[in-house]
């Protein structure tokens, strides 16, 4: 929440907030726990010189995940290669600009089909609705709302490439959920995670129309076994990195420190106590 793009929203709300209650909240922390690098630079520009370090969520993946229930559910979308995006529909998570993008190229690609999944916030739902009909596209995206359990699982499993253009994220938690079921992911900058890339499990884009047009151009050719290659590779850093046995060691390192213990090995504490 103190990233600029958040803190430019209702921001003079925000800046009394900050003054009286937040600002004076944080500066007695023993330590800042950031999700991400960006997090921690977040905090050095707020003015907090607390020690700090990067512990991401962790996330559990269940077991034999599939798309069965998902596909009973929405019969129409069995047998299309889908796109979805998983996540609170608001403007900040970007739709608006993946539907100008998808509406340049989708009858290039008549196999595809986007999947918007979430709950309705602010009415962006309705909005998005009314884009799509506007751009004639309205055939090719389908709205589910809110998804859990097993649909929710489901849906990831079904889907060859999990999106998520937003302008600001935190850590997604449901970047790591598609990336821990084997979906490759396409991601904005805003969502904080370069390792997508890097990693070769996904792709990072900006979230401008344009770029993801771009990006949307050289994925979308992709082959079954490209993407099942790139989906294993999330799998496997999600496994690696991202598991609660990973994450819960970190937190724990951290406060026996706190407690008068060594220094935690586990993670890198900047700044000192």
């Amino acid at each position: 929440m103190l990233e600029p793009w958040a803190l430019q929203h209702k921001r003079w709300k925000k800046a009394l907030y900050s003054s009286l209650v937040e600002r004076p909240n944080l500066n007695q922390a023993a330590f800042l726990r950031a999700l991400t690098t960006s997090e921690m630079e977040d905090y050095r520009q707020f003015g907090l010189g607390a020690p700090m370090g990067i512990i991401p969520n962790g996330v559990t993946i269940p077991a034999g995940v599939d798309a069965t229930r998902f596909l009973r559910e929405f019969p129409d979308l069995s047998g299309k290669r889908l796109m979805l995006f998983l996540s609170r529909l608001h403007p900040k998570k970007g739709m608006d600009q993946f539907l100008d993008a998808w509406a340049r190229i989708s009858k290039q690609f008549p196999d595809w089909h986007v999947v918007v999944a979430g709950p309705d916030f602010v009415g962006t739902r309705q909005a998005l609705e009314h884009q799509a009909r506007e751009l004639l596209i309205d055939n090719r995206v389908s709205f589910t709302g809110l998804l859990t359990g097993d649909l929710k699982w489901g849906a990831l499993a079904a889907a060859e490439i999990f999106i998520l253009p937003s302008h600001s994220e935190g850590f997604s938690m449901a970047v790591l959920e598609a990336l821990g079921v084997g979906t490759p992911v396409l991601i904005t900058v805003g969502c904080k995670f370069p390792e997508v890339a890097t990693e070769g499990c996904g792709w990072v884009s900006e979230p401008t129309s344009s770029a993801l047009e771009r990006d949307l151009r050289s994925i979308l050719p992709l082959g079954n076994r490209e993407l099942a290659a790139m989906g294993t590779r999330g799998a496997k850093l999600v496994a690696h990195r991202y598991s609660w046995e990973v994450i819960g060691k970190q937190i724990a390192d951290v406060y026996d420190w706190l407690l008068g213990g060594p220094i935690p090995s586990s993670v890198e504490v900047v700044g000192s106590r």
